[in-house]
C-alpha cells in the first residue's frame, strides 16, 4: 500500500510538472496576495496592496478587478463605478518645483478608479484623491480579481478584502529631537472649514511662546542654499504667499490646498536655536502635510 501510494503521489508529481512544461502556458491554483486583508485610511497618500504572488505562472499575465463587492455580498456598484482625476508621474516630485507649470511637466493628469489595479501585476491600488465619503462609504469591500495568461482565464473570488476608513484632515509622524529636548508635541486644529491661512505657535517648556525669529530652518543643502531650508519659508510652489512674524506666532497665507500640493506627499519642517531661548541648543524635526482648506492653528509645544 505505502509503495502504491509513493506511485501516485509521484504520478501527480509528474503531471503538474507536465502542465507547467505545457507550450499553453500555466496558471497556478496558488495565486494570491501576501496580505489578504488590510486596512487602510483613504486622503492622505497612495494605498498599494502589493503585487499578487504568481506561483511561478507562465508570464506575461493580466490582472484586472471583476467585482466589488460590499461586506453582505452585494455588489458595490458605487465604487466600482466611483472615479477620480488623479496623476502619473514620469518624473520625480522633488518639492523644489516653483511653478505649477513646472510640477505638470513631470506629471499625466488622468481619470481612473478610485480603487484600481496595476494590470501587469495585480497591486490594487486606492488614490488619495479618493475622498468622497458618499461614494466610498467607510466598511468593509470584497475584491474578485480576473487573471488571465496564455494558459487559462480565471477569476479569484474574495481575493483582497479592504477595510476602509479615512484619514484626518492632516498628517503629522514625528522625526526627532537633538540638544537640549526630551520631546515635542505637535496639535493641528481647524478653526474654519474654508480659508488659506496657518498661526504657528512655538511654545517653550512652561507654556510661553517663543519669537519666530528665535527659531532657524535647518539647511540640508551642501553647500548652503536658501531653498533648501526646511522651515515655514519653504512649503512647496511659492507657498507661503504672506509669511508674518509676529512676537509670539508665524501667521501663513497658503495659495491652495493640500499642502503641499502634490497629494500623499509630506513637508519636512526641521528648526533649531544656538541657546537664547532656554540656554542651550536644541533641534527638532517633524512631517506633516494640510489635506484641506480652512484657517487652521498649529502648536508645537517643546518638552526639556
Amino acid at each position: 500500500m505505502k509503495i502504491y501510494a509513493l506511485c501516485l503521489l509521484s504520478f501527480a508529481l509528474f503531471l503538474c510538472a507536465c502542465k507547467k512544461d505545457n507550450k499553453d502556458g500555466f496558471l497556478s491554483p496558488a495565486l494570491k496576495y501576501t496580505n489578504p486583508s488590510i486596512n487602510v485610511s483613504v486622503g492622505a497618500s497612495l494605498i498599494q496592496s502589493g503585487a499578487m504572488n504568481t506561483d511561478e505562472s507562465t508570464k506575461p499575465l493580466e490582472f484586472s478587478i471583476d467585482a466589488i463587492h460590499n461586506a453582505d455580498g452585494s455588489l458595490a456598484t458605487k465604487v466600482m463605478n466611483y472615479k477620480v482625476d488623479t496623476y502619473f508621474w514620469q518624473a520625480e516630485y522633488t518639492g523644489k518645483e516653483k511653478t505649477n507649470k513646472e510640477l505638470d511637466a513631470k506629471r499625466t493628469k488622468v481619470n481612473r478608479p478610485a480603487i484600481d489595479i496595476n494590470p501587469a501585476n495585480g497591486n490594487i491600488i486606492i488614490y488619495p484623491e479618493a475622498t468622497d465619503s458618499l461614494q466610498l462609504t467607510k466598511g468593509k469591500y470584497i475584491i474578485d480579481v480576473k487573471v488571465k495568461n496564455s494558459a487559462e482565464e480565471r477569476v479569484i473570488k474574495s481575493a483582497l478584502t479592504i477595510n476602509v476608513s479615512y484619514s484626518a484632515p492632516y498628517f503629522y509622524r514625528f522625526q526627532g529631537v537633538d540638544g537640549n529636548l526630551k520631546s515635542i508635541t505637535v496639535t493641528f486644529k481647524r478653526l474654519q472649514n474654508t480659508g488659506n491661512k496657518i498661526t504657528v505657535y512655538t511654545l517653550k517648556n512652561d507654556g510661553t511662546p517663543i519669537d519666530p525669529k528665535k527659531l532657524l530652518g535647518y539647511d540640508y543643502a551642501s553647500p548652503p542654499a536658501p531653498s533648501d531650508l526646511k522651515d515655514w519659508h519653504n512649503l512647496g510652489l511659492g507657498n507661503p504667499t504672506v509669511y508674518k512674524e509676529l512676537p509670539d506666532r508665524l501667521e501663513l497665507e497658503i495659495a491652495g490646498f493640500p499642502l503641499p500640493f502634490v497629494a500623499g506627499q509630506v513637508l519636512r519642517i526641521d528648526m533649531y536655536n544656538n541657546g537664547d531661548v532656554n540656554g542651550a541648543y536644541f533641534n527638532y524635526w517633524f512631517d506633516m502635510a494640510i489635506l484641506k482648506d480652512g484657517v487652521w492653528e498649529v502648536t508645537i509645544q517643546l518638552k526639556y
